[in-house]
C-alpha cells in the first residue's frame, strides 16, 4: 500500500471507485445467479407437484386452472417463480448498466494510467498498483 502515497488524490479516488464498481457488478451477478437458481427450483417443483396432483385430470383448461388456483402450494410456487423471473429481468438490466459503467471507468483509468498519473513514478509502483487491482480481478494493463 506504499504506492498510495506516490499517486495523486484523483488517481486514488478513481481506483477506489473502480474497485467499488467491480464489487457492485459482482454483487449483481451473484444475485442474478441465485435468482436464476430459485426460478429453476420453483419451476421444477411446480412441474412435479402439478403432475402429481393435477396432471391426471383430463379436461378443459378451466378445470386445470381451477386445480392450480385450488392448491395454495402450487399458487405459491407460481407466484415465487413469476416474481423471481421478473427480478431476474431487472437484474439483467442492472448488470448491463453496471458493466458499462465499470468498463468505461476501467478504460479511462488505463488511459490516465498511461498518460498523466505515472509520469514521475517508477515501474515498480505501477507494478504494485497492477498487482493490487488484479487481486480485485481488475485488469488495468490491457483495454481489451
Amino acid at each position: 500500500m506504499a504506492w498510495r502515497e506516490l499517486i495523486p488524490n484523483d488517481a486514488k479516488k478513481t481506483l477506489d471507485t473502480l474497485i467499488d464498481r467491480k464489487r457492485k457488478l459482482e454483487t449483481f451477478k451473484s444475485r442474478a445467479a441465485f435468482c436464476a437458481l430459485l426460478c429453476l427450483f420453483c419451476f421444477l417443483l411446480f412441474a412435479i407437484a402439478y403432475y402429481r396432483n393435477i396432471g391426471t385430470l383430463h379436461g378443459s383448461f378451466a378445470s386445470l386452472y381451477e386445480g392450480i388456483v385450488g392448491s395454495s402450494f402450487l399458487l405459491f410456487l407460481l407466484s415465487v417463480f413469476i416474481v423471481s423471473f421478473v427480478y431476474l429481468y431487472v437484474l439483467a438490466k442492472e448488470i448491463d448498466k453496471a458493466k458499462k459503467k465499470y468498463d468505461t471507468l476501467r478504460e479511462e483509468t488505463i488511459d490516465k494510467f498511461d498518460t498523466t498519473w505515472l509520469k514521475s513514478i517508477n515501474f515498480e509502483t505501477r507494478s504494485e498498483i497492477s498487482i493490487e487491482m488484479n487481486s480485485y480481478d481488475i485488469n488495468i494493463d490491457y483495454k481489451g
